[in-house]
């Protein structure tokens, strides 16, 4: 299921693109959820609370915050997110470098470039990120993706894995077994009994760390350098917590 970010503070044309991108989709074997914004304020704190989205596309010239803004807000949420700009000009290609966008798409002419740029992005985003583990409950079989494992947590003799899309699952596998099979730089321990995919960080609390789905971990304090180091690494020294 991709989820989809539109922003444009023109809600007819928002209505209107987003009906675009559901029939330029449609065909996808998980179809697109959008979210649309006429406000950039309303989608930068909620990309800030925690949401998050496989692909952005922003107007350029909006009131208050202009689609560079809130590209540059999202960036420091999401580092690796796809954008896309729409624009009645294509005169900011030089802006639009700085915050590593993927493609401009011309307003005057949506109904042909808006296609092959969201074909870009599906692709982009399907090679960025394809690896995935498989849990298996009975005869049933899930394929959970790396990139939507919030963190994982040894509950007795079984693991639980917790999701950003898909709920919690079980798994039977050790702890450390399932983190070597992953094998991902974005996932850490935490504490013998945790560890966590560092993209779902919000916060440092003390001896916790905050997801964002709010639940918090704790870190023992062996591990703590460790953790420090990493989310240091991550975040470029910024003044989050």
């Amino acid at each position: 299921m991709f989820k989809i970010a539109l922003c444009d503070d023109d809600s007819r044309f928002v209505n209107k693109i987003s009906c675009l991108i559901q029939s330029i989709l449609h065909s996808e074997n998980d179809s697109p959820v959008i979210t649309t914004y006429v406000n950039p304020v309303a989608l930068t704190a909620a990309v800030a609370d925690g949401e998050r989205y496989d692909l952005f596309i922003l107007d350029v010239q909006m009131p208050g915050m202009d689609g560079f803004e809130v590209a540059k807000s999202i960036r420091e949420n999401q580092p690796n997110a796809i954008l896309l700009f729409l624009s009645s000009h294509l005169d900011y290609a030089m802006e639009g470098y700085k915050v590593r966008a993927l493609r401009y798409v011309s307003k005057l002419d949506i109904e042909n470039a808006l296609p092959e740029a969201l074909e870009e992005a599906m692709d982009t985003i399907r090679r960025e990120d394809t690896h995935s583990i498989m849990i298996q409950h009975y005869q049933n079989f899930t394929r959970i993706l790396y990139k939507d494992i919030v963190y994982v947590q040894k509950v007795q003799r079984i693991i639980q894995i917790v999701t950003d899309r898909q709920g919690i699952y079980t798994d039977n596998r050790g702890i450390k077994q399932l983190f070597s099979e992953i094998d991902d730089p974005r996932f850490i321990f935490t504490d013998r009994a945790f560890f966590v995919n560092l993209d779902y960080v919000q916060e440092l609390d003390g001896s916790w760390l905050v997801m964002t789905n709010d639940d918090r971990v704790p870190i023992s304090r062996p591990m703590m350098p460790h953790v420090k180091k990493a989310m240091i690494d991550l975040w470029g020294g910024s003044n989050k917590k």
